[in-house]
């Protein structure tokens, strides 16, 4: 379903950014599936320095709200192939997190309860429309399991158990 004067190149790089390069399309979890290839992404292009988190996390913000409202065009509102939103709230969960195993695990985890549960406002915010939606209660649930996350790593230091 190409739009009138969109190239069929156009149609398959916003396809394949609304779908976290196809990983939206992948059997059963689509939404873990993206927020796999997030972990992996930052475990491997994440920079440790916490200002350039944080400059990556804004710049992306208008592109990723672009990708999501395109998704739209092509799997309906919040489709499940849409997952450059779990992309993004998975990244704002492991925001200035340690990079090690345990954690970026405990924060996949948490990022997957919470955009399951959607405390609110996340459930609210899911009604936003276009891509704004579609992004701002996986950023919320984002937000939530990056606070946990924390707690969990300070808690767990102040019982001895420095693998976090």
């Amino acid at each position: 379903m190409t739009s009138k004067g969109q190239s069929k190149f156009v149609e398959y790089f916003h396809r394949a950014f609304a779908s976290g390069l196809f990983t939206g399309h992948l059997p059963k979890v689509p939404g873990t599936w993206g927020s796999a290839l997030a972990v992996l992404i930052m475990w491997f292009c994440w920079p440790a320095a916490w200002y350039y988190q944080a400059l990556i996390l804004i710049l992306a913000y208008p592109f990723v709200i672009y990708f999501a409202d395109n998704g739209v065009r092509y799997y309906g509102h919040d489709g499940r192939p849409i997952v450059i939103d779990e992309i993004y709230g998975q990244a704002i969960t492991l925001f200035m997190a340690p990079r090690n195993i345990p954690v970026y695990f405990i924060g996949f985890v948490l990022f997957r309860v919470f955009d399951v549960i959607k405390p609110p406002p996340a459930r609210e915010w899911e009604k936003l429309r276009g891509g704004y939606g579609i992004v701002a209660d996986d950023m919320a649930a984002g937000v939530y399991a990056a606070i946990v996350l924390e707690l969990i790593i300070v808690f767990s230091r102040k019982i001895g158990l420095e693998i976090l």
